[in-house]
């Protein structure tokens, strides 16, 4: 497999900006489906709204297109600009950058939440 640099802090910060960046859009993305549904069902057949509706849903099919544009012409742009370590910025390496994102931000909300100790019935942070 290929070396990543993982002491390199400006590599490093590409792909988080990176990942960041994927998630947003794809939060942005279910935001403006889920408002869109919102919309088409209680609409009660006003054109104003359902037009809203089709434009949210046209607005998160392009952000979804044109990040995945983004994603997988970044290696080629980079390897054309002549980037060090331009096969480190793929879309895989930004998708394991994204999840771990997804896992650190879960455990953060995990371990916030006040558990039972079993001894005294007292909660514990």
């Amino acid at each position: 497999m290929y070396a990543y640099p993982q002491g390199d802090l400006f590599s490093n910060i590409i792909l988080n900006l990176l990942a960041l960046m994927t998630l947003g859009v794809f939060i942005g993305v279910i935001y403006a489906i889920l408002y869109a549904v919102f919309m088409f069902i209680f609409s009660w057949w006003n054109e104003q709204k359902i037009t809203k509706a089709w434009n949210s849903i046209r607005y998160a099919l392009v952000w979804f297109v044109l990040t995945l544009i983004i994603l997988f012409a970044i290696p080629g742009l980079l390897r054309a600009i002549k980037v060090p370590w331009y096969r480190y910025y793929t879309s895989e390496n930004v998708f394991k950058t994204a999840k771990r994102w997804v896992k650190k931000t879960i455990e953060i909300f995990n371990n916030s939440k006040p558990t039972i100790d079993s001894t005294d019935g007292e909660y514990q942070l």
